[in-house]
């Protein structure tokens, strides 16, 4: 029984030093112009593009995607570097970590952290439900 109980703190001991918190140094480099938060893969015969919709940005932003993800911000707008490194709730590394869909609109707390994000159905207004926003006919 001593034996069984040894190794279990030993393989408790292991995994949690393996699982343990890991950071990754932030400098003022490591955030990405907003030009660059979109790119192109080539993925054989079709070019897929990808944009990235920021984590954070100016209180009450709402941003629209279109059917080619290209962006229109209605109101608020980007936050700019060093907004970004200024506070301690933003990390930098995590600014643009959720692909953008088609069609979609994204609105911003009172914080400037994202709110929903809102699917355009077949009749032009938007719902938070992907589904619900697919079913809808004009």
């Amino acid at each position: 029984m001593k034996k069984i109980t040894v190794i279990a703190c030993l393989l408790a001991l292991l995994t949690l030093s393996a699982c343990g918190a890991q950071t990754l140094p932030a400098d003022e480099g490591d955030v990405p112009p907003v030009e660059g938060i979109s790119q192109t893969q080539e993925d054989g015969q079709t070019g897929t593009k990808v944009v990235y919709i920021p984590t954070w940005m100016q209180d009450y932003s709402v941003v629209y995607y279109d059917a080619h993800l290209n962006r229109t911000v209605e109101s608020g707008g980007d936050l700019t570097e060093e907004e970004i490194n200024s506070r301690e709730d933003i990390f930098p590394e995590e600014m643009y970590t959720i692909a953008a869909e088609p069609n979609t609109k994204v609105e911003y707390d009172l914080h400037g952290f994202i709110q929903n994000i809102y699917y355009r159905g077949g009749d032009g207004e938007y719902y938070l439900d992907p589904a619900t926003a697919a079913a809808m006919q004009p």
